[in-house]
């Protein structure tokens, strides 16, 4: 009963990716065969070596091998690229290190990208250097934005994973302090919502800048919460393309 339970949440996360997947007609063998990648990718990235990986998948280390080669391709530029920006960020949140201690933090980082995550968050202040040599989140609220195709897949990726953390905590143990879940349909006039997206924005970014400002004071900077917004029309008549 309770792998049927886990296997029915697992179904119900799937769901949004192929609902994706029908749209662009993507053949099920592709699917079974990106399942089989980010399944890949997930265990690796929390430790496990090929030969575990293999275990799991009940496949030979060869084809481990090859599955480790493709996260080296330019189809994972956004986790190599732009994700490095944010784990760095999360681990300053956590650790205040200097720029010399992240690497340890971060072993399977390339060196290069460290740095050049690390120029990036701090020319977008979202962390600051202290006369100590110590990194620290920046003291101002400041949202990272981009166009950029790898940058918008980036920003899904951190909005799935808080939403991945929000169904463990909720769903699977029950939290209730800190943690939400919430959907709300409702009626509205486009350019009304559209000008009451853009007044939320503003007073969300004033306030959370607040709660950052008054944790920081409290020293629980390394309290990490994701809160993920999204609104979209209900019809399910979405344009193509």
């Amino acid at each position: 009963m309770l792998r049927d339970k886990q296997l029915r949440l697992v179904y119900s996360l799937l769901k949004p990716a192929l609902r994706m997947a029908a749209r662009f007609n993507v053949p099920v063998r592709a699917i079974a065969d990106l399942v089989r990648l980010g399944y890949y990718e997930v265990l690796a990235k929390q430790g496990l070596s090929g030969m575990e990986i293999a275990r799991v998948f009940d496949q030979t280390p060869r084809h481990m091998r090859s599955l480790a080669q493709r996260l080296n391709s330019d189809f994972f530029a956004a986790e190599t690229d732009v994700g490095i920006v944010r784990e760095v960020e999360e681990a300053v949140a956590l650790n205040q290190p200097t720029k010399q201690q992240l690497p340890k933090l971060l072993p399977a980082a390339d060196p290069e990208a460290l740095d050049a995550a690390v120029a990036q968050l701090l020319s977008d202040e979202r962390i600051e250097i202290g006369e100590d040599g110590h990194l620290s989140i920046g003291r101002r609220y400041v949202v990272m934005t981009s166009d950029g195709f790898n940058q918008r897949i980036d920003a899904l990726n951190h909005h799935l994973d808080g939403l991945y953390r929000a169904a463990v905590q909720r769903l699977i143990h029950d939290e209730r302090r800190a943690v939400m879940i919430k959907t709300i349909t409702i009626s509205a006039c486009p350019d009304e919502l559209d000008a009451y997206l853009k007044k939320l924005e503003g007073e969300l970014r004033r306030e959370l800048a607040a709660l950052e400002e008054s944790a920081t004071f409290a020293g629980q900077s390394g309290q990490r919460f994701t809160l993920g917004l999204a609104v979209s029309a209900a019809d399910p008549e979405l344009k193509e393309n």
